[in-house]
């Protein structure tokens, strides 16, 4: 573990006096129009290539929390949370997204990572003939299946997207210039489409084992569950304005989500408790996780102290049972920027044990000294205690058991197996002690499967993307007030003014 850190180490160090162009360390030369042309002559040159970008993924999950969970409809309005403090991003969290308030700028910043991307994809395909042929198509299946990943966020955040899949700028931190215009939703779709099923061929004669290991580098599984997932959009969402849905032949596809999945499920499990599937201890022993964001006590924290508290102000507030908590979380330090809603708490069916095991909910007294509910604080993602505080170093999941599930769940709803769609309920269901499922019509079990998403996967930035798809995006239209074009975000200023060939879209004009 050691070891990898202080290769990632070395990897960023090396990235930042690159983009400094004047750095002689790890024997680079200079920049040139490809990018780190000498870079790539030995073993241990084009692994520290491959880790750093996985560093660079780690640091995108939060954007790619705020594309996948904000605009959901799970999280209060207002502009000041429960404990008094200003709420983050309130025009994502209530939809009022807007040229002037774009919500992500830059596309997120997710071309410097595809740029660099593809610049290993041209090497490691092109050079490196040092490679055994194993080490060669794990480190290709990884790059197409993270570009595919960073490209189905993009496509689902802001429709048709540049396409760049040549290393043909250099490769900087400063990449706010692409030249090239905006592909069509259906073109943007069809090159996911192409990379995942790229990934997926190259680790179609490779086992299932962990890039080192660890499961917080891309693997075979984290590719059949980003198939199974770009194939369900595909056969169930339509381009803005179409009439028909991505896929040719939405069965077919189907089926091969479910094939993929099938592949990925008898290598994972689920713990017995909810709570540890999100625990720091032996993170890479963890049977439920399939790919998560690595952190790492003393190394890196993660993004969800913004949905805590300020332990300075928490200091009026009751348990359900009318004691004074205070710093129940045992937190160092957090803020309540971002925070849901009661009516989420309240949805939870009885006995479920993942609402306590994801909120903490605290109370307040009324002049009859009787408690009533004051608001709500994330208690999922917490992390190792250092000096007797929590800090905030859990794993961010990317996949885990339960997305294999509860998408077989769905899955198997669309292609009308009954029996198959209730099982795959009941799986997260009875882990959860909530009540078992029984299937009635194909309708009430999409809600059914909607409702487990929302209730599983709270902040881990799925909930946007899945009232999008699910039922026919009914709830996502609701939520833009019935606006099919602001389905999408706008394109930021900056990027327009210094991209002419990008057009904003037509929802935000």
């Amino acid at each position: 573990m050691q070891h990898i850190l202080k290769t990632i180490r070395t990897w960023v160090l090396a990235a930042f006096c690159l983009v400094m162009s004047s750095c002689d360390a790890l024997e680079l030369g200079p920049i040139d129009h490809w990018g780190l042309g000498s870079y790539w002559k030995t073993p241990e040159q084009c692994e520290r290539f491959i880790i750093g970008l996985h560093y660079r993924m780690c640091s995108r999950m939060e954007v790619m929390m705020k594309m996948g969970e904000l605009r959901g409809g799970t999280l209060n309005t207002e502009a000041i949370t429960s404990t008094g403090e200003g709420a983050n991003d309130i025009d994502i969290v209530k939809n009022t997204l807007s040229a002037a308030n774009p919500g992500i700028s830059n596309w997120g910043n997710f071309y410097m990572d595809i740029y660099q991307m593809n610049h290993a994809i041209d090497k490691l395909t092109n050079e490196c003939a040092f490679l055994d042929d194993v080490t060669r198509k794990t480190y290709l299946a990884q790059l197409y299946g993270m570009r595919a990943f960073y490209y189905f966020h993009l496509l689902r955040t802001f429709g048709g997207v540049p396409l760049c899949d040549k290393p043909d700028v250099l490769l900087t931190d400063n990449l706010d210039k692409l030249d090239k215009p905006r592909a069509t939703e259906t073109d943007t779709y069809a090159f996911i489409r192409k990379d995942i099923d790229k990934s997926c061929e190259l680790y179609s004669d490779l086992g299932y084992s962990h890039f080192k290991g660890m499961n917080c580098y891309w693997n075979k599984a984290a590719s059949q569950c980003l198939k199974a997932e770009i194939y369900l959009w595909g056969a169930k969402v339509k381009p803005l304005g179409g009439t028909e849905v991505y896929s040719a032949d939405p069965s077919a596809d189907l089926t091969a989500a479910r094939t993929a999945l099938e592949g990925a499920e008898k290598e994972y499990g689920y713990n017995t408790k909810f709570i540890d599937a999100f625990s720091v201890a032996s993170k890479d022993s963890n049977k439920e996780t399939v790919l998560a964001a690595r952190h790492i006590l003393g190394e890196s924290t993660n993004h969800y102290g913004s949905f805590t508290y300020n332990i300075a102000i928490f200091t009026r507030y009751y348990d359900a049972s009318g004691n004074k908590i205070g710093n129940v979380l045992n937190i160092g330090s957090g803020n309540q920027r971002y925070e849901y809603s009661l009516d989420l708490w309240n949805s939870f069916t009885a006995g479920d044990s993942r609402r306590d095991a994801t909120f903490l909910q605290y109370y307040l007294k009324d002049s009859d000294n009787k408690i009533y509910p004051a608001g709500r604080a994330l208690r999922k993602f917490l992390g190792d205690v250092k000096d007797g505080k929590v800090q905030y170093t859990n794993d961010v999941p990317v996949y885990r058991y339960m997305d294999i599930a509860l998408m077989l769940a769905e899955i198997n709803n669309e292609l009308e197996d009954k029996a198959q769609t209730a099982k795959w309920i009941n799986v997260a269901r009875s882990r959860a002690g909530a009540s078992a499922f029984s299937y009635t019509d194909k309708e009430a079990a999409e809600e059914a499967i909607l409702m487990e998403r929302t209730w599983e996967f709270v902040a881990e930035g799925k909930r946007w993307y899945d009232v999008r798809r699910m039922l026919g995006g009914k709830y996502a239209l609701e939520l833009v007030g019935g606006n099919e074009l602001k389905l999408v975000w706008p394109i930021d200023s900056g990027v327009l003014s210094k991209d002419n060939k990008v057009k904003q879209n037509e929802g935000y004009l």
